[in-house]
This record gives C-alpha cells, sequence and structure tokens, in this order.
C-alpha cells in the first residue's frame, strides 16, 4: 500500500479532479487489492485454488467494468477484503516466509552464445520474474479502461511510465555479482552485454506496451503512429537509464532477494519516464518531434556504449 498502490494513487489523483466519494472508493478498492492477494497467495497450492480465484476475480472486476454502480462496488469490495481478512486471520504468518537466494535462481550455461537469448532464459527460468512480467501485461490490458475516463488532457503516454517498472528484469547485475564481476573483467565484454542488455528491456518493454496499445485500441481506439512512436521513445529510455543504472550504480550488500525488488532506485527510471510522458501529453508532440527524440535516443545510446 505504501510502496506501490499509494503513489500511483497519487498520481491519479493530481492530473483529474475526483470527488471525496471518489477518492474512498478507490482507497476501499485498493486494500481490498491488498487484502486478496494475500489470502490468494494462501490458498495457492490448494487444489481448488484456481477455480475459487477466478470465480472471485469475476465478482470483484465485473461491478467495476460492467455494472458501474457505486454502492455494488463497494459493497463487493467490503465483502472481499472482509472474507481475505479472515482468511488472514486463520493462517499462519510463516506461509510468506520464502526465502531464495537470487544466486540459486539464475542458471548459467557454459560456452559461448548469444547474450540475448541468455537474458531471454534469464527470464523464462525465473517464475517469479516472469509471473511479474505476465501480471503487467495483464495491467496493461485493464488500464486502458481507466486511464480512458480522464477527458480533457492525454493521459495515454503515463500507462508507458507504469508499464516500465519491471524490476525483474532491470537488477540482472545486482543480484548476479558473479556475472557482473565477469562482465567487468573480459575484456569487450562490457560493449557487447550491455547493448544485449539494453535491446533485451526494450523488447520487453514494447511487448508489454504493445498489450497496451492493442486494449486502447479496442477499448478506446485512437491509436495511430503518434502514439506507437511515444511507446518507442519511453521503452526505449526506460531501457538505456535501466542499463546505466545497473552498470553504474548496481545494488550491492542485500542479503534477500526481496532487498533487491523493493530498493528505493527502482523508482527512479519510472519517476522520470513519467515527467517525460506528461511532457509528451501536456505539448502534443507531432510525429516529427517525436522521430528526431528516438534518433537522438539511438545516438545518445551509441555514444554511452563506445564510452562503456
Amino acid at each position: 500500500m505504501i510502496t506501490k498502490t499509494f503513489l500511483v494513487l497519487a498520481l491519479f489523483f493530481a492530473v483529474h479532479e475526483w470527488s471525496v466519494l471518489q477518492i474512498a472508493v478507490s482507497l476501499l478498492c485498493a486494500c481490498n487489492s491488498c487484502f486478496s492477494a494475500a489470502a490468494w497467495y494462501t490458498m495457492k497450492k490448494r487444489k481448488m485454488f484456481l477455480p475459487v480465484f477466478i470465480l472471485w476475480g469475476e465478482a470483484i472486476f465485473t461491478p467495476i467494468f460492467i455494472v458501474r454502480e457505486t454502492v455494488i462496488i463497494c459493497f463487493i469490495a467490503f465483502t472481499s477484503m472482509l472474507i481475505s481478512f479472515l482468511r488472514l486471520l486463520k493462517v499462519d504468518a510463516y506461509v510468506f516466509y520464502h526465502p531464495v537466494s537470487a544466486k540459486l535462481l539464475i542458471k548459467h550455461t557454459k560456452g559461448t552464445g548469444s547474450i540475448f537469448l541468455y537474458l531471454l532464459r534469464y527470464l523464462i527460468t525465473n517464475k517469479n520474474y516472469l509471473l511479474n512480467t505476465a501480471g503487467l501485461c495483464v495491467i496493461a490490458g485493464v488500464m486502458p479502461f481507466i486511464l480512458g475516463q480522464f477527458e480533457g488532457i492525454n493521459v495515454m503516454p503515463l500507462g508507458f511510465a507504469v508499464l516500465c517498472l519491471n524490476t525483474s528484469i532491470c537488477i540482472l547485475l545486482s543480484c548476479d555479482p558473479g556475472l557482473e564481476q565477469a562482465v567487468r573483467t573480459l575484456p569487450g565484454q562490457a560493449k557487447r552485454f550491455c547493448t544485449n542488455y539494453c535491446f533485451f528491456i526494450f523488447s520487453v518493454n514494447m511487448a508489454v506496451n504493445s498489450v497496451y496499445l492493442i486494449s486502447w485500441q479496442i477499448g478506446k481506439s485512437g491509436v495511430n503512429s503518434t502514439e506507437i512512436i511515444t511507446a518507442l521513445i519511453i521503452a526505449l529510455q526506460s531501457a538505456v537509464l535501466s542499463v546505466l543504472l545497473e552498470w553504474f550504480c548496481p545494488v550491492r550488500n542485500w542479503k534477500i532477494e526481496n532487498d533487491l525488488w523493493h530498493h528505493p532506485r527502482k523508482y527512479i527510471v519510472p519517476l522520470i519516464m513519467f515527467l517525460v510522458a506528461g511532457l509528451i501529453g501536456m505539448w502534443s508532440i507531432n510525429i516529427w518531434v517525436l522521430l528526431c527524440i528516438v534518433i537522438a535516443e539511438v545516438l545518445s545510446l551509441s555514444l554511452v556504449v563506445r564510452r562503456i
């Protein structure tokens, strides 16, 4: 609630005028989401988890996206939160304790090969990281129906900024000191690795952004070349800054993987992307300016790679 949810709600409350009732309902839904996620986590090993998860999720999302009655939404959210709370009272707290060193999650292979394939394999073989990316795709599919309710301001670029918060793929060197030492020690590896690493993050960002664009086109329409180029700019800028942070300011002296996932450094890039998205949305920059920005991004990336 404090490190993630409140920050997103504060952004929404800042860019649009909200009534007291709307703020109260939003906070109730946010609390319900946190309680429900914790309750679902405690049931993930049960046989009936999937049917319960689907029915419970449908009961929550149906009144929000179909009925759209405030009283019904509040009743469903409060009921769900109450059931989750009663469920959590009966659960041992140690069910949430899952200490796994990030070193054990990464599988190295011997010999030479494609760095991009190594990074892709790194993402696929770590279920938590893959689920985090899949979760962003789900958020990308739902977000147009939330942001699309704002009128009088172009809020679409803000969605790209939110979707670049993929912590798992941006901590590769931090979570594997052995890999970092090898990359920094072997000649020529820094340039080769950082270039592929940047392209890898950019590819993942664009995959999530594509889901967002498709969902926006289906639900709200109005996606054109300007929005696509905006997605490219934010995805590329996010990838460049994330790689630079990992190279020059890796997270050190961490003890468990959770320290990496919740390190304050992860908010630096999304915050910058929020500013960029806000400027693009307010100024309504045309396609030619956006193309110039993309070219400048590629040139700056090539210069940085040369210096590395």
